[in-house]
């Protein structure tokens, strides 16, 4: 190591001035871009991906934080608080706010089981109607069984809803 260093020396002795600068120049311009690539650029980068992620995670901050208050209102409810048959007159209430009552043919109570019977439903309605009723009732889907009529967007469902639990059983 120590011969190839005294070459260099020797390499570097023999050349003429202006031969040092270029290479001093070179060796300068090789240093920033060895700076650039290995510091500077890689927090560029970074900091252009961050700015823009970070749209997408203020969104799904405040869509953990709804489901957060959700939660907290659900919460204070008491699983099991209303009777049965108040929450019959309820499923019926929310059936005929969604327009579905006309396609209803059967809403009837089994044990902790609703069993309802859509005929002719419209598919798009039935299914956020049964989104809505299950989080705002606090209901579980048992069974469900969806037939596409001949008409396009229409379906038959035959559906089971279970009520919740009340905590001491």
């Amino acid at each position: 190591m120590t011969t190839m260093i005294e070459t260099l020396m020797q390499r570097w002795q023999l050349m003429a001035a202006r031969e040092r600068r270029l290479v001093v120049g070179a060796a300068a311009v090789l240093a920033v871009l060895a700076v650039w690539l290995s510091l500077v650029e890689p927090a560029w980068h970074g900091r252009a991906a961050l700015r823009n992620e970070l749209p997408t995670l203020r969104a799904q901050l405040a869509q953990v934080g709804e489901l957060a208050e959700e939660a907290r209102r659900l919460s204070s409810v008491p699983a099991g608080s209303e009777s049965p048959q108040a929450q019959k007159t309820q499923l019926e209430r929310s059936i005929d706010s969604a327009g579905l009552s006309s396609s209803l043919a059967q809403l009837s109570l089994n044990g902790t089981l609703f069993e309802l019977r859509f005929d002719r439903v419209p598919h798009a309605a039935w299914l956020s109607w049964v989104d809505t009723a299950t989080r705002e009732m606090r209901l579980r889907v048992a069974d469900v069984s969806v037939t596409r009529e001949a008409e396009h967007g229409l379906v038959s469902v035959r559906l089971a809803l279970e009520t919740p639990r009340a905590e001491g059983r």
